[in-house]
C-alpha cells in the first residue's frame, strides 16, 4: 500500500476483513467472538512525526507488533485483513463524529461494547462495527467515504487489493 499521503495528521477507519469466525481474548474486554465478514475500525492520528496517520495506518498493517490497543489483537490475527483505509486530513477530533455518521448510514452491529472507546468522550459504544449483510466491499467503501467527505475534503482511500 502506498501511504505516502498519509504523512499529516488526521482520522482513519479501517475496513477489516475476517475470513472465519474467531474468538480471541482483547486485553481486559476478555474473551469474545468475532463472526467472519466486514468490519469497520475508526481512529485518530492527530500527532506529528511517530504519531501522524502514516505511521499509525503502517502500524496497524503490521502483524507482528506490542499488542496495546484493542485493535491489535483482532488486526494480529491471521484471518483478519485490512482491505481498505479510508482516511480525512484534519487536526480535530472527528473520530467519534465518523463512527457515529457510518452507524446512522449503514445497518450496523456492535461486535463488542468498549472495543476501542474506552477513552471517547461522546458516548460512542465501540469504534469497531460489523457489517453482517455487506456482502460487496465496494457498497461499504462507497458509504464511508460519503461520510467522510462530511469531515472534510481531503479524503485518501487506498485499497490493498
Amino acid at each position: 500500500m502506498d501511504l505516502a499521503k498519509f504523512s499529516t495528521r488526521g482520522i482513519y477507519t479501517l475496513i477489516v476483513f475476517l475470513s472465519n469466525d474467531i474468538q480471541l481474548k482483547i486485553g481486559k474486554l476478555g474473551t469474545q467472538t468475532f463472526p467472519a465478514g466486514y468490519y469497520t475500525y475508526t481512529g485518530s492520528a492527530l500527532g506529528r512525526g511517530a504519531s501522524n496517520l502514516k505511521q499509525r495506518v503502517t502500524r496497524h498493517l503490521k502483524k507482528q507488533k506490542q499488542k496495546f490497543w484493542h485493535i491489535d489483537f483482532l488486526l494480529a490475527h491471521e484471518n483478519a485483513t485490512i482491505t481498505t483505509i479510508i482516511a480525512v486530513q484534519t487536526s480535530r477530533k472527528l473520530e467519534c463524529k465518523m463512527n457515529h455518521c457510518i452507524i446512522e448510514k449503514l445497518n450496523t452491529k456492535i461486535p463488542v461494547i468498549g472495543f476501542g472507546a474506552s477513552d471517547c468522550k461522546e458516548n460512542c459504544k465501540s469504534h469497531l462495527l460489523f457489517f453482517s449483510d455487506i456482502a460487496k466491499e465496494k457498497v461499504l467503501i462507497k458509504k464511508i467515504v460519503k461520510c467522510a467527505r462530511l469531515m472534510n475534503d481531503h479524503v485518501f482511500v487506498i485499497n490493498s487489493h
